[in-house]
């Protein structure tokens, strides 16, 4: 899930944006708990610190999630997205283990073949969000992740418009 050379189409990344907001509005203090404990500890306290201006070790505190859900959640999408592309670290890397070779630009239906196991291991709210980064992102595998998120009934919010052709 590597970056386009040329820059991601405009549109799709706007929509991507909207995506990742109501996805990450969508997060609960114990998913952002859970995501914080599976990140190594650099990226987990440097997050934690980003979020509230304190060098916490979230490994060291219990519902350091409900901590940080709220000034994660009034960021707006721009300044959003590298704090939840690394908070998606290790849901990436269970996409890459599963998808291997075909993790820099998987199709819809390589996406749909591993997701099981990549829900298995992290939170659908998650998930959710670190796909609707992958799409705000415009990385190669955007039109994938946008379609994935609109069409899996554990990913498509209600508020989400219908995915084309269905």
């Amino acid at each position: 899930m590597t970056t386009e050379d040329g820059g991601g189409d405009e549109e799709l990344m706007s929509e991507g944006a909207e995506l990742l907001l109501d996805a990450v509005g969508q997060l609960s203090a114990a998913d952002v708990d859970r995501v914080l404990k599976g990140l190594p500890a650099p990226v987990a306290t440097e997050l934690v610190r980003e979020l509230l201006g304190n060098k916490l070790d979230p490994r060291r505190l219990k519902h350091v999630g409900s901590l940080v859900l709220g000034p994660l959640q009034k960021r707006p999408a721009p300044r959003l997205i590298p704090v939840v592309e690394r908070l998606s670290t290790g849901i990436f890397e269970t996409f890459h283990a599963e998808l291997g070779d075909r993790f820099d630009n998987p199709s819809l239906a390589d996406l749909r073949e591993v997701l099981e196991a990549v829900l298995a291991h992290h939170p659908v709210a998650a998930v959710r969000c670190a796909l609707g980064n992958v799409v705000a992102e415009g990385l190669l595998a955007a039109e994938a992740a946008r379609d994935l998120l609109l069409s899996d009934p554990r990913l498509r919010l209600p508020q989400w418009p219908e995915p084309a052709g269905s």
